[in-house]
Order: structure tokens, then C-alpha cells, then sequence
């Protein structure tokens, strides 16, 4: 599996698509990234989706560019850099352990490469185009029957274009007040949110597609 996904990792990195609103510029050493393997003890694992990475740092750029436009570098960089410990990755870490999810991790988005402009929207069809080159082949790689979804755009795409498994939707890390308010009721209410998130599919025996934020509001958890 692994070295599959190590295959998957350097022919997203060499894409030249150059999709309608990213930007991918290796000799500014501006790449498709994401798709990060963490290996963790526990033995329960999930699939992390987010919207695409953020606009990479001039540190982050001039790795690439010094150390080569390959996946390896990618990889190297999450260690390397402490990236894994900033908090998009340290709070959803954090928030899906406590859910219960204590296994592997597969980090990556639905489009590999950041936005052009200042907090640019992605077009759909960008988002289409990626999740079918590359998202559904990195999920049916990994094995994982759930997936986490962060932030809307994020859950409704994967809802609807993987139906064969677990889809839950939270809050983007960076939300603060949604995030934090809904961790709060997880910390209260954990093993009422574990003994939810347990039964996958629904009473038609089709996979669930669910928000935790919904799963609260419909039992009044205040």
C-alpha cells in the first residue's frame, strides 16, 4: 500500500494540469502537495479530507526548490519543517483522537494545489477534475472505511462522490469558534459521540454521511 501511495505522491507532485484558479509554479517551487502518510500506534484509522493546502511560506518554497520537485520532499518538509505539529494538523489530530480514532492517518485535500489570489475559491470543476485523478485513488489505497471532512465544501463533495464509506463532516480547524465549541462537547459528551460515530451505515445498511454539529443539534447536547 504504502509504496502504491509513494507512486500516487510523485505523479501528483509533477502535475501540470495547471487547473482555472490554483497556482502551480515549481520554479518558484510552488507544487501539488498533501497526501501524507502518519503511522500511529492504535489500531483504528481514518482518512483526513481538507479543501486543498494553504499557500505554502518563502521557507517552505525554497525546500522544494533546494532539495528537488519530488514527493520525498514533501514528505521531509512535514517532519523536517514540524509542520505535522501546526495547528491544522495538531487540532484535528487531537479532535479525532478523542472520537477514538487512534490508528494511521492519510492527510490530503480534495485539490492538490493552493489558490491563486487572496482566499481564492476554487472552481468545481478544478475540484472534479483532481478528486478524480487523484483523491479516489489515494482513498481506495489507503483502506480506510472512514473519512473526516473538514469544513463544508469539503464534506458535501465527498458525501456525495463516495458513497461506499463513512463520511463525517466537521468544522476546518481555523474555525476556532465552531471547532473549539464543538470539541468542548465532544470532551463532556465522548462516549455519547464514539457510541454514534460506531454505527456506519444506516438502517438500509448504506454508509452514513454525517456532521458531528448535527449529531449535537439533534440531541440538544448544551
Amino acid at each position: 500500500m504504502l509504496q502504491k501511495l509513494q507512486k500516487l505522491g510523485e505523479k501528483l507532485v509533477k502535475c501540470n494540469l495547471n487547473c482555472e484558479g490554483i497556482n502551480n509554479d515549481p520554479t518558484q517551487g510552488i507544487i501539488p502537495r498533501c497526501l501524507l502518510s502518519e503511522n500511529r500506534k492504535g489500531k483504528k484509522k481514518c482518512i483526513i479530507v481538507g479543501l486543498n493546502p494553504g499557500k505554502c511560506k518563502k521557507s517552505e518554497r525554497e525546500y522544494y526548490r533546494r532539495n528537488g520537485i519530488k514527493y520525498a520532499s514533501v514528505q521531509r518538509y512535514f517532519s523536517e519543517s514540524k509542520l505535522h505539529n501546526r495547528a491544522y494538523f495538531a487540532r484535528t489530530r487531537n479532535l479525532i483522537s478523542q472520537l477514538g480514532f487512534d490508528g494511521d492517518i492519510l492527510w490530503t485535500d480534495l485539490a492538490k494545489c493552493e489558490c491563486l489570489g487572496k482566499n481564492g475559491k476554487l472552481p468545481a470543476q478544478t475540484l472534479r477534475v483532481c478528486i478524480n485523478k487523484f483523491l479516489k485513488n489515494e482513498i481506495e489505497l489507503f483502506k480506510g472505511s472512514t473519512i473526516f471532512a473538514l469544513g463544508n465544501v469539503a464534506f458535501n463533495f465527498c458525501a456525495l462522490r463516495f458513497p461506499e464509506y463513512f463520511i463525517v463532516g466537521i468544522p476546518h480547524p481555523s474555525s476556532y469558534g465552531n471547532f473549539d465549541k464543538l470539541k468542548k462537547k465532544i470532551s463532556t459528551k465522548r462516549s455519547y459521540f464514539i457510541k454514534n460515530l460506531s454505527k456506519q451505515k444506516d438502517k438500509n445498511n448504506n454508509y452514513r454521511a454525517i456532521r458531528l454539529s448535527d449529531i449535537q443539534t439533534r440531541h440538544k447536547l448544551n
